[in-house]
């Protein structure tokens, strides 16, 4: 079902805007990476420890700790309790010019560790090594050529249910002619038989397009029907 609905043609997504957001069972569907903290949090008891397998080519990890204290630690918003429009709507004051949001594509996880300090337990990665990574936040990071049959074994080692988020553009990368998928179909569809193998370990599933990192969404929406497909349901985009 359609949580936010798009609007055809599809616009820019890049840092901060959000075009769409799809359910179905609990998995989540979105073109940007925003979403994803309130993703979790309509689907899990934020006051339980849950374990994070982030897989995306950026490590997403900047936050605002000045501005999540006093826009939401102070200012007591009941952040878990808000609906997406809400949690959208959250902005982050900026001197001398228009206000930003407060929650982008790349700073939902850091910024939601700091409003709930104690969700996230185990924290695995595998990304390109793009962004900067917060001293210690990192247990373990993995590699490409390890990724696609092991999730499943790698999260049934550890105690609590997991959250997988999982960036399209991990499977891409940038050379000086754009954008190219790096990582095949073939690759593709054995991880998602990793994680359907995996789905009993997983409490929520959140599926990010990013198409501006994947050469537009042609491409990325052709791979994320792909996903979509080999995770059992259709993406009606």
């Amino acid at each position: 079902m359609w949580i936010k609905e798009p609007n055809f043609p599809l616009g820019v997504s890049h840092h901060d805007t959000l075009n769409f957001v799809f359910k179905h069972e609990n998995i989540y569907v979105m073109d940007n990476h925003l979403a994803a903290s309130w993703c979790w949090m309509d689907s899990i008891d934020v006051e339980k420890v849950h374990n994070l397998f982030h897989i995306d080519r950026h490590y997403d990890l900047l936050h605002f700790p000045n501005t999540v204290k006093t826009q939401i630690i102070e200012a007591d918003v009941q952040l878990h309790k808000l609906s997406l429009d809400e949690y959208i709507a959250l902005r982050q004051p900026m001197k001398g010019s228009q206000d930003a949001a407060l929650f982008r594509w790349d700073n939902y996880i850091g910024n939601l560790n700091l409003v709930y300090p104690k969700l996230f337990g185990i924290k695995y990665f595998a990304t390109h090594n793009e962004g900067t990574v917060p001293e210690g936040f990192i247990d373990r990071e993995y590699e490409i050529k390890d990724l696609s049959t092991n999730v499943e074994y790698w999260m049934s080692q550890i105690e609590n249910k997991w959250i997988l988020n999982l960036d399209i553009d991990y499977f891409f990368a940038t050379s000086e002619n754009g954008k190219y998928q790096m990582l095949t179909d073939e690759y593709i569809i054995e991880l998602c038989k990793n994680i359907n193998e995996a789905r009993k370990h997983i409490a929520v599933i959140t599926i990010c397009l990013s198409p501006e990192c994947c050469g537009g969404w042609d491409a990325t929406i052709k791979k994320a029907k792909l996903i979509c497909k080999h995770l059992g349901f259709d993406l009606p985009l």
